[in-house]
């Protein structure tokens, strides 16, 4: 399935051709931001891997793919947790490459996860977002009917300083 958000972006699944730009996008994060609490961006391989257990786990993976700029943005509903009792939660992950926030990238990544997510397969989906600096994704998040269910203090350390994190959740289907 395809969606356009404009004449030269479309929303598409990701294919592993999509990886590098993938990974440099989310490496901005990783490198400069608490948006994420890694602290070394994944190899390819290992968006290779997460690429196919999304898939193999029936769940969405998407790119934003610009006519003009190549993958602009990426987004999936990844496992939540290991254990077999939060089979059907996911966590959603949405990233935008650097210079192009604003322009609804955000909102139709999240968008087509939340419509592409089969209620057989997902549930719940929980958003986990760094408080500082996280007011844009907790106001999207919200936009798409997520209601804040919780708040964690000083559970991520990243650049020398403690993060809180805010848990969002909808319900699917």
């Amino acid at each position: 399935m395809t969606a356009s958000i404009s004449a030269s972006v479309a929303i598409r699944p990701a294919i592993a051709d999509d990886l590098a730009a993938v990974s440099e996008i989310y490496r901005h994060y990783v490198e400069n931001t608490v948006a994420t609490f890694d602290y070394e961006s994944p190899t390819l391989d290992d968006w290779q891997a997460k690429l196919e257990a999304i898939a193999d786990a029936g769940r969405p993976f998407l790119v934003a793919d610009s006519a003009d700029a190549g993958v602009v943005g990426f987004a999936y509903l990844g496992e939540f947790r290991s254990k077999a009792a939060y089979a059907k939660t996911t966590e959603d992950t949405i990233y935008v490459r650097q210079g192009f926030g604003g322009r609804g990238l955000g909102s139709a990544l999240l968008s087509a996860v939340v419509e592409q997510a089969d209620p057989d397969n997902v549930t719940q989906i929980v958003a986990v977002i760094a408080a500082e600096g996280g007011d844009g994704s907790i106001a999207l998040h919200r936009r798409f009917g997520f209601d804040e269910v919780g708040r964690l203090t000083k559970v991520g350390r990243k650049f020398d300083r403690w993060i809180d994190v805010v848990y969002m959740q909808r319900e699917i289907g």
